[in-house]
């Protein structure tokens, strides 16, 4: 297990006990079970209900194993995609029956959902998930200056593609039409933003500027399903992925 996850595993253990003491003192509210009417103990926090047993129950399952933590760390970095089985084996190198088990077991928690496209089924994070946004924080604490830098990009919802350069100190990013990043990574990179037409006439001429990008730097996202990856092959570009990126 490598220190990460160690230090994951550990606030996991750190987060029930916080809840237990939550729990002693927190407000007692009743609900009705289908199955047998019964009282059950909850814990009001700043943005969600939820009961104390459901609580420690998700939370045993989410620390459980180091092969749930390098998963949990794919989807936190990254919630905003959905990822197929051989996506998570590649990213996070794990035997597909482990990445199967971990998955049906953080479904089961509601933290993600599946859904079938074609011969493929993926699975997404519920972002209204109730301990999602702690989840995400715990992993960024924990996770290297290009994750987070990852991470950060990919929640902008005005970031198409993001490329890093080869000297790591700046970052392309193709931007959705009519729309303007607002992602803060002043404190890792530099931004260079393009728009969707400007990066195709780039690629279309093969401008130099690109090359420190896409012929010796790194594919920051992996979203290769995005149509304009179609551009970026047809012109012979061949991107690296970053290091754990499905």
């Amino acid at each position: 297990m490598s220190a990460q996850n160690y230090i994951l595993c550990f606030y996991g253990i750190w987060c029930s006990l916080m809840l237990a003491i939550l729990c002693f003192g927190g407000l007692i509210g009743y609900q009705s079970d289908t199955e047998a009417v019964k009282k059950r103990l909850y814990i009001v926090s700043p943005t969600t209900l939820i009961s104390h047993t459901d609580s420690e129950q998700t939370l045993s399952t989410l620390f459980a194993s180091s092969a749930r933590v390098s998963l949990l760390r794919v989807f936190m970095l990254d919630p905003v995609r959905a990822y197929y089985q051989r996506q998570l084996e590649q990213a996070t190198g794990l035997a597909i029956r482990a990445i199967q088990r971990e998955l049906e077991r953080l479904v089961s928690i509601g933290l993600l959902f599946r859904h079938v496209e074609g011969n493929r089924a993926y699975h997404q994070v519920d972002m209204d998930f109730p301990l999602f946004p702690e989840l995400r924080n715990i992993i960024l604490k924990t996770s290297a200056p290009r994750d987070v830098l990852r991470s950060r990009l990919a929640m902008d919802s005005a970031v198409r593609l993001a490329f890093l350069h080869k000297d790591e100190a700046h970052v392309l990013v193709v931007s959705r039409t009519g729309q303007t990043p607002t992602a803060d990574v002043s404190d890792l990179v530099a931004l260079e933003v393009v728009g969707n037409e400007t990066f195709l006439k780039w690629l279309q001429g093969r401008d130099a500027a690109l090359n420190p990008y896409l012929l010796e730097g790194t594919d920051l996202l992996g979203r290769r399903e995005d149509v304009i990856w179609r551009r970026i092959e047809a012109h012979e570009y061949q991107v690296a992925k970053g290091e754990g990126i499905p």
